[in-house]
């Protein structure tokens, strides 16, 4: 196992721990009634959840196995999309919230080094 692929199985761990960590502050976001959400953010936030953490357990799976890195592209573009949309909404909002900052700086990180790995020599 090269080194690119041990920081593709920690980026999706980070992710996985990142993911959860977003649902939690947004659930204590929400029952403070601090910030209220629209439905559209509440959407991007689910799916921004769902696709990091969909991404992380992928990561952590195919990391061991570096010829099926390309299977994460689709997840990790929507991950990247949704992320994306969730911090451009916070910051739409006023509600500057570094739970998804760093969630979507996480997730920008892992899709860099899935490209990495998939690069390598022998992983075409």
């Amino acid at each position: 196992m090269s080194i690119k692929q041990k920081a593709l199985k920690v980026l999706g761990f980070l992710a996985i721990v990142g993911a959860v960590d977003l649902s939690i502050t947004v659930r204590v976001l929400f029952t403070s009634a601090e910030i209220t959400f629209e439905p559209l953010h509440l959407l991007s936030i689910v799916l921004s959840v769902a696709f990091s953490l969909a991404m992380g357990i992928m990561g952590v799976i195919v990391s061991n196995k570096p010829a099926k890195v390309s299977k994460l592209f689709i997840i990790t573009l929507l991950a990247l999309w949704a992320n994306f949309c969730d911090v451009f909404l916070f910051v739409l909002n006023g509600d500057l919230v570094p739970s998804p900052i760093i969630n979507f700086v996480i997730v920008i990180a892992f899709a860099y080094m899935a490209h990495q790995v998939k690069r390598e020599p022998g992983n075409r």
